[in-house]
């Protein structure tokens, strides 16, 4: 793989409604890219041969990964969560799924999820939900596939912080639609608070010292 190759293999693709066996292709336009390009081959050796890719898809806004949900018959699915999109790829084996996961999220940078229930009291409608957190960008989701049902910025935030088993923050008036105060019920509200606190200050909580890279599965 080139460089600028994130993660490359065989992977399962929705076409209709049946899956359809790919080798598809993530890279970054270049190494200090916030998106990535989703490159789809008909197999390995298309590619081999350079032929030109059957279709690409641009996935900008990436806002959340969420591997191990169960859709559509297929048992190991990874959903790469965009502001304006779902992509969902289908893999063999959750050992694959996983190896793609840690690709994807070392190339993005800071990449969590956390499993919370949004409080009553709110514009959100209450219940189950996953947050998302890409970066800069905050987002709620539910459903399979994922939908968005709130987004914000962690900067265009007035204030956030953790509760008895919880997590609250507010959007300010650059949120638009989404200020205001959001209650979430959850077990990680200091770890939430602790991401936060460090990626508004520029540092990255989950990188080893001097930008070491770690030890990624083949």
């Amino acid at each position: 793989m080139t460089d600028s190759v994130v993660v490359e293999g065989q992977v399962k693709l929705r076409d209709g409604k049946k899956w359809k066996s790919r080798w598809v292709v993530l890279r970054k336009p270049s190494p200090v890219a916030d998106c990535l390009l989703l490159l789809v081959y008909k197999d390995k050796s298309d590619k081999t041969k350079g032929h030109k890719e059957r279709s690409s898809v641009t996935l900008e806004d990436i806002c959340g990964l969420d591997p191990g949900l169960s859709y559509e018959g297929m048992s190991h699915t990874m959903a790469i969560i965009c502001l304006t999109q779902a992509v969902t790829l289908g893999f063999e084996n959750k050992e694959t799924m996983y190896a793609w996961d840690i690709r994807i999220r070392y190339s993005l940078g800071e990449v969590h999820r956390f499993h919370v229930a949004v409080l009553p009291g709110t514009k959100l409608e209450s219940g189950p939900a996953t947050l998302h957190l890409c970066n800069d960008l905050l987002v709620l989701v539910r459903d399979i596939p994922p939908t968005i049902i709130g987004q914000w910025k962690l900067s265009d935030l007035r204030r956030y912080g953790a509760v008895p088993n919880g997590f609250v923050f507010e959007g300010g008036t650059r949120c638009g639609y989404w200020a205001g105060v959001f209650f979430l019920a959850c077990a990680e509200g200091e770890q939430i608070s602790f991401l936060f606190d460090c990626i508004v200050r520029g540092i990255s909580p989950t990188r080893g010292p001097f930008g070491l890279r770690p030890v990624l599965p083949g």
